[in-house]
């Protein structure tokens, strides 16, 4: 037997007891002065010191007093949420025009959309109201949010090889200094595979690679792969707080005599590189229609081929140089 739902008696106590939670803090914020006013009172202060020692006006003490009067009979007090609101400054068109182009695009936010709209619909529609739409639809359950998004983590430092991130100019940064590897997840003919990625600021080499699944082990694979192929040497890695990161990875890493550092939480601006190469690659690889692979061998494959074709057009633009 499967229980969906608790029987609706307890919902109906649960609003009963929320009620009285408000009523008792209601109460507690407006007895203190109210108390503290009648007993200045009582004493014979005036009415103008009793409001400077209490801290409100007369006109405030009496409205608690009438507050505390209707909270004696379970009257909650008038909500202070403005009656006249802004209405919404689009409608159904505008929504069908944003679910459109986020279909089409599944990786793009509200900037990019914004973008499109205003170029190739001829809409003047701000990027706050493209996000405020985005958030309607996803309460309606007609988008879901999207995997490039960023997510907030917390790093567990078990193993004590790794060091938080502290910051240097990259002027000073040498080549195979603070590689950028990261990972995301993708699903292209009904294939999820996980998609790692190292990116070297100076050299802007790229390294690509897919698995099955995001653990510890998969992402010890890629660094063991990165260290043979990779035409420099790796002096030091910088990766965000994702537990594929941890444990073997961290375990490998120091056995490489490579020292690791995670970034803080929240903060995928500071890995830029290999996030936005993850963007390319999700946009111009994984969302491309001739993208016929549909098993990890076949897309291991097509992959190292487009890294190829990647460092083949660096290489002739450098010697254009």
């Amino acid at each position: 037997m499967q229980i969906l739902r608790q029987h609706k008696n307890v919902y109906k106590l649960y609003a009963w007891a929320r009620t009285q939670e408000c009523l008792d803090a209601y109460r507690i914020k407006y007895e203190d002065r109210v108390r503290h006013w009648n007993a200045l009172r009582a004493e014979g202060v005036s009415l103008t010191k009793c409001a400077e020692f209490v801290g409100i006006s007369r006109a405030t003490y009496y409205r608690h007093k009438r507050i505390l009067k209707d909270l004696a009979q379970a009257i909650l007090p008038p909500s202070k949420a403005p009656k006249c609101r802004n209405k919404t400054q689009w409608g159904e068109a505008e929504k069908q025009l944003v679910l459109e182009v986020r279909r089409d695009n599944e990786t793009f936010g509200k900037e990019e959309i914004g973008v499109v709209l205003r170029r190739d619909k001829n809409q003047t529609i701000s990027d706050s109201t493209v996000g405020r739409i985005l958030s309607f639809l996803r309460q309606k359950g007609l988008i879901t949010r999207s995997r490039s998004a960023p997510q907030k983590r917390t790093r567990n430092f078990s193993k004590g090889h790794a060091k938080g991130w502290k910051y240097k100019d990259y002027k000073d940064i040498e080549v195979g200094e603070r590689v950028q590897i990261n990972h995301m997840t993708v699903t292209k003919n009904g294939v999820t595979c996980k998609h790692f990625q190292a990116w070297e600021r100076r050299s802007k080499h790229i390294h690509a690679q897919v698995y099955s699944n995001a653990t510890a082990r998969s992402a010890k694979r890629f660094l063991r792969e990165l260290v043979e192929i990779a035409p420099y040497k790796i002096l030091s890695i910088q990766v965000d707080g994702g537990s594929e990161f941890m444990a073997d990875f961290e375990t490998a890493c120091e056995q490489m005599k490579i020292p690791l550092i995670v970034l803080p939480p929240a903060r995928p601006k500071y890995n830029g590189g290999v996030e936005r190469g993850n963007r390319t690659f999700r946009e111009e690889f994984y969302a491309c229609r001739d993208l016929i692979a549909d098993s990890i061998g076949a897309m291991r494959f097509d992959l190292r081929k487009a890294v190829e074709k990647i460092q083949h057009i660096q290489a002739a633009s450098r010697l254009e140089r």
